[in-house]
């Protein structure tokens, strides 16, 4: 995504006519500069009455279309909030789809963050009047922000850095946010939001926006921080809205998303980070069911003032852009984090342990804290098969040809690591590789990941052998999380399309490709997203995945062309299941429900085998509901006696853990892990 590379000088702004725009920084009722009021310090430091989470963006309404209903949830546990905005978001300054208005960037860009304020507001207090407290906050970055403090829950945070990325409409020169990432920007105009204490004319490189989103998170400390996706998926047919060229997500969320994840690896401490998926969504079917729906949509209902509610800001008191009501159609019907599998377990010094991803690096639990087990530094994302766990490294680079994603592994008896590379290479076909799955029979070893081109790519190992070079297995575009099995030199690999699962089936060299025809309540079963899969003691096959257009699961077993579904309610969530296999035929799955509390069910196989071959029935079980939020998805495991042990990451940013001995229910209570 290269662009020629621009530097904006005063002169050339005023060429350009910013010297002509009216951009009026008068001071709302509750503006105060930092200093003016007496023993003020110099930044308000947040309430620390419990964890704070962390958002960097691109735009006002990104963390309510791509992160939410995960806001939400958090706030409901009491959870602190800073949300970091990079740009103005003033588009061509028109609150409204009359293109005959007038513009007012100054106008748009505040109309847009009153927006933000009053939807954090009614998420946090009920209210979306409840008054904020707006600053001039002088950082030692030599950046100034708006920071914005919500006076009756002073642990909400929202600092607005108001980089204006169309200015060009002026200029005539490329300003996106991306440009500037990339170097081909030497700095951005800071655009004034009509009402807020930022300074006219004002201007930061690139340099200073990564030392001000550094020294952001070195003073929130932050247990958690989320993002947009650095690797959007290409296009895959034609280009949608606003989606960047050749990618299909806007300019400005992959840039966010890119100076997000520097400053988290550049501050280097443990803390779970989370991309999530933006316009890729309008791609796919919708995994929201209607309890997340309605948070969410709720939440942009008050961003984009639908009501037409008394509104005392001249500018307007959201963003009439939005088409409502609610969540919409397109890519607000969904919520997908990249990287919800941060957390697995394995047989480690002879009982099974949690691993996980804790900033960068990973670690396994222990009986005296958490072990860092050396290699590089990697992406919040595991798989493991046997003896080996995988992982993803990655350097966010400002050059987009020299992207590195590449994939590693880990033997854990032997302590040893190893690069394996991707099929991309580097550049922007190494960024579309997506997660890692492996499985292993008695005799290879198989690591799989997307293809740059569609389908999947695989590289195979004897055991005892050496790594064979990666193979691309044709077929359609597909998820970016497929499933692998193996089992007496025959492996299966799975991942979900935009309208069925896709299959690909073969003993390591000769592969064959097909559709899967999995049934549903009414017709072919349409997954949601990802789908994940386990063998079954009698060569069958269960796979789990979260129903099209709601939270439900739905189970399904059989192989070849012979398959059974069970639908099983569920309220709500945006994990894709986990399952594990028992001793004695229990199977366990683990995801999150509409109240972001990880749901645990635990059933027989036998359960599965009930409906008659080629339909899906609905089975109503009961879920247990754990007694915290999840930030990632819960982890699961039997022992050999048959004991369930399960593991999540709570909202504080630490692993929690349940279990239930053969027969019983796990519990609600959850307790600390370590």
């Amino acid at each position: 995504m290269p662009s020629p590379r621009r530097t904006l000088r005063r002169r050339d702004l005023l060429v350009g006519g910013l010297a002509g725009l009216a951009v009026t920084a008068a001071a709302a009722e509750s503006v105060r500069a930092l200093g003016e009021a007496a023993g003020e310090p110099p930044f308000p430091e947040p309430t620390r009455t419990g964890p704070i989470h962390m958002q960097i963006l691109a735009h006002p309404d990104d963390c309510l279309y791509f992160i939410n209903p995960r806001v939400a949830r958090v706030l409901d546990d009491g959870a602190g909030l800073c949300t970091v905005v990079l740009t103005a978001g003033e588009a061509d300054g028109r609150n409204t789809w009359n293109e005959a208005a007038p513009a007012d960037y100054a106008g748009y860009a505040a109309a847009r963050d009153n927006g933000l304020r009053r939807a954090y507001a009614r998420m946090a207090l009920g209210d979306p009047d409840a008054p904020w407290d707006r600053h001039l906050a002088c950082l030692d970055s030599g950046q100034d922000v708006e920071l914005c403090v919500l006076r009756d829950r002073p642990q909400v945070h929202v600092l607005f850095c108001s980089l204006w990325t169309n200015l060009g409409r002026l200029t005539g020169d490329f300003t996106r946010l991306l440009t500037l990432w990339e170097g081909g920007l030497d700095a951005s105009v800071i655009l004034p939001p009509d009402g807020s204490p930022l300074r006219d004319e004002a201007t930061v490189d690139r340099a200073t926006v990564q030392a001000t989103l550094l020294e952001l998170i070195d003073r929130y400390r932050p247990v958690a921080l989320n993002t947009l996706d650095p690797d959007p998926d290409p296009v895959v047919g034609d280009k949608l809205g606003a989606e960047q060229r050749g990618y299909s997500d806007h300019i400005d969320h992959t840039a966010a998303a890119l100076f997000a994840w520097e400053a988290a690896a550049t501050w280097g401490r443990s803390l779970t980070v989370e991309s999530w998926r933006g316009y890729y969504n309008r791609r796919w079917p919708g995994n929201l069911g209607r309890a997340d729906l309605d948070v969410k949509g709720d939440a942009i209902d008050v961003y984009a003032w639908n009501g037409g509610a008394a509104c005392d800001h001249p500018a307007g008191c959201g963003d009439r852009l939005i088409a409502g009501p609610g969540a919409g159609t397109t890519y607000g019907h969904a919520t997908h984090p990249r990287y919800e599998t941060a957390l697995t377990t394995a047989a480690y010094d002879d009982r099974i342990r949690p691993l996980a991803v804790r900033g960068n690096r990973l670690h396994a639990l222990g009986d005296t804290g958490w072990e860092d087990l050396g290699g590089p530094d990697v992406l919040p994302h595991l798989a493991r098969s046997g003896t080996r766990l995988y992982a993803v490294s990655a350097a966010h680079t400002h050059d987009p040809a020299a992207h590195i994603r590449d994939v590693h592994t880990l033997d854990l008896a032997t302590g040893a690591w190893q690069r394996l590379g991707n099929p991309g290479g580097q550049g922007p076909a190494a960024r579309t590789i997506g997660r890692v799955t492996a499985a292993a029979d008695a005799r290879t070893e198989l690591v799989c990941v997307r293809h740059p081109d569609g389908g999947l790519a695989v590289r195979t190992r004897p055991l005892g052998g050496a790594w064979g070079t990666w193979t691309r297995l044709t077929g359609p575009a597909v998820h970016e999380a497929p499933a692998a099995l193996a089992a007496d030199g025959a492996f299966t690999l799975l991942a979900a399309t935009p309208d069925s699962v896709a299959v690909w089936e073969g003993d390591g060299t000769d592969w064959e490709q097909r559709g899967l025809d999995l049934p549903g309540l009414t017709g072919a079963h349409l997954p949601a997203g990802a789908v994940t899969a386990a063998l079954a003691p009698d060569g069958r096959i269960v796979i789990a995945s979260r129903a099209a257009e709601s939270g439900d699961v739905v189970l399904h077993l059989g192989r070849g062309d012979e398959w059974k579904g069970s639908y099983v309610p569920l309220e709500g969530g945006v994990l894709a299941p986990a399952i594990a296999l028992g001793p004695d035929g229990a199977l366990a799955v683990a995801c999150d429900d509409g109240s972001g509390a990880p749901a645990v069910l635990v059933l027989e196989l036998a359960d599965l085998d009930l409906p008659a071959a080629g339909t899906c029935a609905l089975l109503s079980l009961p879920w247990s509901r754990g007694d915290l939020t999840a930030i990632k998805r819960p982890a699961l495991a039997y022992g050999s006696d048959g004991a369930l042990r399960l593991w999540a990451v709570g909202v504080d940013g630490e692993l929690w853990t349940a279990g239930a001995e053969p027969g019983e229910r796990p519990p609600a209570g959850w307790e600390p892990a370590a």
